[in-house]
């Protein structure tokens, strides 16, 4: 059986509110809308930058987490898989979806000062 690995390691800076939610079971979710920058010269020596939005999905503790701590303008270290889907609107077009999903969340800085964190789930940030 050959193995195989669907892993992603990004840092980059939250751009909205997250959006936390509880399902009916009780269960957290955490969507979290990351940017992260590209920076690079073209052909004739001028500056360029590219921002990439990227969708983050956190569940059950991390969800926990991002709720308690994480606002606009955080930078956060996150490891996790790309996840693809898509669903359907109204006029019966599909429109696909790429999510991460967030199984490694750290904390690296934000824009405002905070306390440590404390969460009883602050051991597995």
């Amino acid at each position: 059986m050959s193995r195989s690995m669907n892993k992603l390691t990004l840092i980059g800076n939250v751009g909205a509110k997250p959006d936390i939610r509880t399902m009916s079971d009780g269960t957290k979710l955490a969507k979290v809308s990351l940017a992260t920058n590209h920076r690079w010269k073209d052909l004739h020596g001028d500056a360029q930058e590219r921002t990439e939005w990227h969708r983050l999905t956190c569940w059950d503790q991390l969800a926990e987490i991002v709720e308690e701590y994480v606002s606009v303008g955080d930078q956060l270290y996150i490891e996790g898989r790309v996840e693809y889907g898509s669903y359907d609107r109204e006029d019966g077009t599909s429109i696909p979806t790429v999510d991460i999903r967030v199984r490694e969340l750290i904390m690296l800085g934000s824009r405002t000062p905070r306390q440590p964190v404390t969460s009883k789930y602050a051991v597995e940030l």
